[in-house]
């Protein structure tokens, strides 16, 4: 096995992280109080504890069918 020795490009590593700020910038911004269309974060999480949910007992099924 070769061994990768090159130090990662700094310029993009910047780019990397701006794009992953970004994202999160993005994410929290839906339910910042500043955003007209404010998302309610109750809900959605709710919404998402739902989703979880159905996705465990979908992997429980296919646990138990294999």
């Amino acid at each position: 096995m070769s061994e990768n020795t090159q130090k990662p490009d700094p310029k993009i590593e910047a780019i990397n992280d701006l794009v992953a700020v970004s994202t999160i910038m993005d994410d929290y911004w839906r339910f910042h109080p500043a955003n007209p269309k404010q998302e309610n974060v109750v809900e959605e999480y709710a919404k998402l504890e739902a989703i979880k949910a159905k996705i465990e007992g979908d992997l429980k099924e296919l646990d138990a069918n294999s």
